[in-house]
């Protein structure tokens, strides 16, 4: 991916903050001010890199875990010819940027190594897929194409299961985590690498982007 579509990317991607209120003991209050006056910061800025250094700590732990026990989602998506499947997959933005905004430069779902990339080849031409990054929402969506490409990843051969997402359409705004939940009225699992919606669900979701 070259540099100027990176960078378009990134500036495409919005980036803002939430006012969050929490109550932390005051011998941590007492603690993370010592430490912002040592090092002339304000509170939010240790609040938030303890935080950041957290999340990053445990997304490790959970990839390790992911690895070994990731259920299979999707085996009971079934459909008709009539019917449309729907499916959200994770762009796997917490490990790799540049996996993630090359999907959306090449408008495509992709997934890598082991079990992880069958999930690409499980899709069927016309399956509507979501395509959802860590920490900001889901950010656009498209209908498989029925080629199934396999591709080189990081040197290694055939490691990359990819198919075109055609009608492609990129969120203006991702929907995050909670208007997901509020917009489809249930809980989803964004954790795994790829799972399945209800119709009702794939509809709720294609209205939340569409207004």
């Amino acid at each position: 991916m070259s540099l100027t579509t990176h960078i378009k990317n990134l500036i495409n991607t919005p980036s803002d903050s939430q006012l969050l209120s929490v109550r932390i003991p005051s011998i941590t209050v007492n603690l993370i001010d010592e430490l912002a006056s040592a090092l002339d910061k304000t509170r939010s800025d240790l609040i938030t890199t303890f935080i950041n250094g957290g999340i990053e700590e445990l997304e490790k732990q959970l990839s390790v875990t992911r690895a070994q026990n990731e259920s299979p989602e999707i085996e009971n998506s079934e459909r008709t010819d009539s019917d449309a499947r729907y499916f959200m997959l994770n762009t796997n933005y917490n490990n790799s940027e540049e996996d993630h905004y090359t999907m959306l430069e090449n408008e495509e779902a992709s997934a890598f190594y082991a079990h992880w990339k069958e999930n690409i080849a499980y899709l069927k031409e016309n399956d509507i897929v979501f395509l959802y990054q860590s920490g900001n929402g889901i950010c656009g969506y498209g209908l498989a194409d029925k080629e199934l490409i396999k591709r080189d990843h990081e040197g290694k051969k055939n490691q990359c299961y990819s198919r075109k997402l055609n009608q492609f359409v990129r969120a203006t705004k991702p929907i995050t985590a909670k208007a997901c939940k509020d917009a489809t009225k249930s809980n989803l699992n964004f954790r795994n690498t790829m799972v399945s919606l209800t119709k009702d669900q794939g509809k709720a979701l294609i209205s939340k982007l569409s207004a």
